[in-house]
């Protein structure tokens, strides 16, 4: 492996001292001139690094007086958005993309019911043990980003249960890629109920910790949303992932 950029290295250390000084989404880090000294670079490679940060989302830069660099969230969709390039130039398509997410969240689903802290499983999933109540508050004119946050959610609370940050990151990714392309290519909303009964059968399986009930149900719902989103993505099954 080639030696890493001073860039590279200062984007490094900046992610080990937010960790270091337990720094929280939304804190702000140091001055640019603290930095510089704290790093001892140049100003190109101090802003070079923090860009590097920028883009994959672990970072923001405020503008203008007062402004800064702000430390950001751990989310998949930024894994995911830079993991499309990684795809994209490896030739692999949308429907390698699908089969790799029904595996991926079957995994994840299997994992959460086999959590021993039984206190944690009901935590996580007690907002979809109402019999679908907490997706029926929502009026049908429902604000499409909002839909597919808040459903995107209980994907997110199994993923959290995995006990593996690793497998907790990494195999969210492909789910917040198909998440993107469906709410552009079509209106996910039209599932609504379909979701709804599923996740509340998820989360049932989950909480009495019957992992292989949770595996078999995972499997069918996703496949149940990619048969969905394969009519209406076609031929474009066939091409290669990028971030749209």
């Amino acid at each position: 492996m080639r030696r890493l950029k001073t860039s590279e290295t200062v984007a490094r250390d900046v992610v080990h001292d937010i960790i270091a000084r337990g720094l929280q989404p939304g804190d702000g880090l140091p001055s640019e001139a603290a930095m510089l000294e704290q790093y001892s670079v140049s100003r190109e490679s101090l802003r070079e690094g923090l860009r590097l940060l920028e883009v994959q989302g672990l970072l923001s830069i405020r503008r203008g007086p007062g402004g800064g660099p702000v430390v950001g969230t751990v989310d998949p969709s930024n894994l995911g958005r830079i993991s499309t390039l990684y795809f994209h130039l490896a030739g692999a398509t949308y429907a390698e993309l699908f089969e790799a997410w029904v595996l991926a969240e079957c995994v994840l689903a299997d994992r959460a019911a086999r959590n021993p802290d039984r206190e944690a499983r009901a935590a996580a999933m007690a907002p979809y043990l109402d019999g679908g109540g907490a997706y029926e508050e929502h009026e049908e004119h429902e604000e499409l980003g909002k839909f597919v946050q808040e459903h995107g959610g209980f994907h997110i609370a199994i993923a959290s249960l995995a006990r593996n940050r690793v497998l907790e990151l990494s195999m969210q990714t492909m789910g917040r890629i198909v998440a993107h392309h469906v709410a552009l290519t079509d209106d996910p909303r039209v599932m609504r109920d379909l979701i709804a009964d599923d996740h509340l059968k998820l989360a049932r399986a989950i909480l009495s910790g019957h992992a292989k009930q949770a595996h078999s149900l995972m499997e069918e719902h996703i496949h149940g949303i990619a048969r969905y989103s394969r009519e209406r993505f076609g031929d474009r099954m066939d091409d290669f992932i990028e971030w749209r």
